[in-house]
């Protein structure tokens, strides 16, 4: 008895002949390999057929598996697209919206606003996860995310094999306790090199900014340690010394109000960031996508 075809089957199968093998498959669709193996073989048991051939280097697709290719592609897009095409009849649809997102954005900019979502469609199942800027392009181009929020910077973006659409500004911030020597300054870029430099992530868009930043200034850049997340570095800040923070403005307004923490004033301008939507192919049409990104549109973040 033949075993019953499934969307998980032809899921599967599309990443494998898409990505050009196991290896890549499992890493998008974020499986093990032997499950997309275990997969593809309940795929063939059900069609009655193979759908690929082993070739010198991995495998191709057969004269039956390019036929499933475009009708496979087709149905799994039918079905992504079936929840949203619901939805927009009536907001009493039960629907999931996965939303991945920067650490600044997830936790001092999206939980109003996803309040807001959730009052409005009150049987949405909202999934938020937390990723760096590759990590969120990967999972939205795999379809693990229906939508995904990065930071760029103001001229990037470009190149990066997926369009988004800018949303909003952000703005950098150095930040320091407030009995530190530079408050009520406005500090040089050779004032600021002469400090330790905290910063939240290893490798992402801040770090680019801050090498260009001094590069363009012809000051060499200042020693910097990265403490893993924003509430680290806030921490970091206010052990003492004499380090500074450098941290997206709206993850720092009420310690900025408060006084807890203060801004340091540059002479020359920090380079901006924008916030940019990467949205799902299946998810485009989706007015729970569209919602979300409204809420979002021309916000000034941290200004």
């Amino acid at each position: 008895m033949k075993a019953e075809l499934e969307l998980r089957h032809l899921r599967v199968f599309l990443a494998v002949a898409e990505l050009g093998g196991h290896t890549r498959a499992a890493r998008s669709l974020g499986v093990s390999q032997s499950t997309v193996s275990e997969t593809l073989i309940s795929l063939e048991r059900a069609l009655g057929t193979a759908l690929f051939r082993k070739a010198a280097r991995g495998s191709t697709l057969t004269p039956t598996g390019e036929a499933l290719l475009p009708r496979a592609r087709r149905i799994v897009a039918l079905a992504t697209q079936l929840p949203s095409e619901l939805a927009r009849v009536s907001t009493d649809v039960n629907a999931t919206l996965v939303v991945a997102a920067v650490e600044s954005i997830n936790a001092y900019v999206l939980p109003p606003r996803l309040a807001a979502l959730r009052s409005r469609w009150s049987k949405v199942q909202l999934e938020v996860v937390t990723g760096t800027c590759a990590e969120i392009r990967e999972s939205v181009a795999a379809g693990r995310s229906d939508l995904g929020l990065v930071l760029d910077a103001e001229t990037g973006g470009q190149g990066s094999g997926q369009d988004g659409s800018v949303l909003a500004t952000a703005h950098l911030a150095v930040v320091a306790a407030p009995g530190h020597s530079l408050v009520r300054h406005r500090a040089s870029p050779d004032q600021l090199r002469r400090c330790e430099l905290l910063m939240s992530d290893a490798g992402g868009p801040y770090h680019r900014l801050l090498r260009k930043y001094f590069e363009a200034a012809e000051v060499p850049l200042p020693r910097t340690q990265t403490l893993g997340n924003i509430e680290g570095v806030k921490r970091g800040i206010l052990a003492g010394g004499t380090a500074l923070g450098l941290l997206p403005a709206h993850a720092v307004v009420p310690e900025l109000k408060d006084g807890t923490l203060t801004a340091i004033e540059v002479r020359r301008a920090l380079p901006r960031l924008v916030l940019r939507a990467l949205v799902a192919p299946g998810a485009v049409e989706s007015p729970l996508v569209d919602d979300l990104l409204q809420s979002l549109r021309g916000l000034s973040l941290g200004a």
